[in-house]
């Protein structure tokens, strides 16, 4: 029997810490998404993003639809900020998480668990990841 969900979609609900059915009000949503409520909204209105509709005024979300949004959003990211790729750019905390999306215990948890590009120590206080790997992992996403 298939199964409802990609492997994928499993494992990285699993490194989120949240539960496919489990619900997110707008607010929660907006939150884990890191966007402001109105361009929720916006992405409702647009239909680009999956919701429930509770009541006419009320709208919630499952877990597994906050995390297909966030895996979409991946896979239509292709620079980050604008900057030019290069092979030997090395990315920052920062440029890792608005490139992929994700968050930072999310990033470190899949890079504990050997599911993410590993980092590059840079000094004592930094580290950062390589752009051609980012950009891999990125494309094994699709």
């Amino acid at each position: 029997m298939d199964q409802p969900f990609s492997k994928q979609l499993c494992e990285l609900a699993d490194n989120m810490g949240i539960a496919l059915y489990q619900r997110f009000t707008q607010v929660e949503a907006s939150l884990f998404l890191r966007c402001p409520l109105v361009e929720l909204e916006n992405l409702q209105k647009k239909r680009k993003i999956e919701f429930i509709q509770i009541t006419n005024n009320q709208t919630e979300f499952f877990g597994y639809q906050l995390i297909d949004y966030v895996l979409t959003n991946i896979k239509e990211k292709s620079s980050p900020t604008g900057q030019p790729s290069t092979s030997e750019r090395i990315l920052c905390s920062k440029e890792v998480q608005e490139l992929t999306g994700l968050s930072r215990t999310t990033i470190w948890r899949l890079e504990r668990s050997g599911k993410f590009p590993a980092r590059i120590p840079l000094c004592s206080t930094r580290i950062g990841w390589r752009y051609t790997e980012i950009q891999t992992w990125l494309s094994k996403l699709k």
